[in-house]
Formats: structure tokens, C-alpha cells, sequence
């Protein structure tokens, strides 16, 4: 977690604490070459401010999410539930020295070689409010390279 804010990608995996991970079939997707685009609108600035942050990563997204949750899996209360036949929720909140917020991440599993995160963040840092949303996309583009 940087410090200036809680960044969208600490608060997703905040919101995916290994339980969660575990009701959520991640292991449909399948390992290889992912491209993941993240579209972010800080809501709390005037005007609002838009990003977009392409990454890409080479293994299975199960084991990538787990390996981002390892540090933040501790630290918030999460409830998750399926929303539909491929669509899981999780909701977080999250109680942090000078940081206090509440996560909401839907997951939907489009098919083995794409899935779609939806990420709503509520907060405050050091009594500063944060309020973000988050679009991702993540697409299976290929195999590894040895």
C-alpha cells in the first residue's frame, strides 16, 4: 500500500482475502499470458480524474491474485456471495490505522480466458474521503514463454 492512498490494486486484493478466493472458481481460468486493462475515476477529486493502467502477468490468475493477497488477506472483514451463474461478490471493510473504507469487488468469469472485475471503494485516509470505482478486464492472450 503506497502512501498516498490505498491504490485500487491493494483495495481489490484487500477485498479477496484467501477464503474468498477459495468459493470464487478461479481455477476455470486458465494459466498462461494475461493482459489485464484497469480503467480507475477517482471520484473524490474536482474535476474527477480517469486512468487507465495496462499490465500483464504470466500465470494462472489464481495463483496471481493469491500471490497479491498474501501481505493484505489479514487485515479486513469480508463476506462474498455468488450473484449469478459466473458473478461473485465481496465485500470488505476495512479497519487500518488512519485508514478506514469499505470495498465492494464483483468477479465474473466470462469464460476460461477472460474475466471482469467491477471494484467500488469508499473511504477515508487520514481523514481525507477516497472514493473510487475500477473496471477491469483481464484477457488470456497467449501461451508463456519458456
Amino acid at each position: 500500500m503506497n502512501a498516498r492512498l490505498l491504490t485500487p490494486l491493494a483495495l481489490a486484493a484487500i477485498a479477496l482475502p484467501a477464503g474468498a478466493i477459495d468459493s470464487i472458481p478461479l481455477d476455470q481460468l486458465q494459466p498462461g499470458l494475461w493482459k489485464v486493462e484497469r480503467k480507475i475515476e477517482k471520484l473524490d477529486l474536482d474535476p474527477v480524474e480517469y486512468e487507465t493502467r495496462n499490465t500483464e502477468y504470466c500465470a494462472s490468475p489464481r495463483k496471481e491474485i493469491s500471490r497479491v493477497l498474501a501481505v493484505t488477506n489479514l487485515l479486513c472483514k469480508t463476506e462474498d456471495s455468488k450473484v449469478g451463474d459466473n458473478r461473485y461478490r465481496v465485500h470488505a471493510t476495512c479497519r487500518l490505522p488512519g485508514i478506514r473504507g469499505e470495498n465492494t469487488t464483483v468477479i465474473t468469469i466470462v469464460s476460461p480466458s477472460e474475466y471482469t472485475a467491477e471494484v467500488d471503494t469508499i473511504g477515508t485516509k487520514f481523514g481525507e474521503k477516497q472514493h473510487r470505482k475500477e473496471t477491469i478486464r483481464a484477457v488470456r492472450a497467449g501461451d508463456c514463454a519458456s
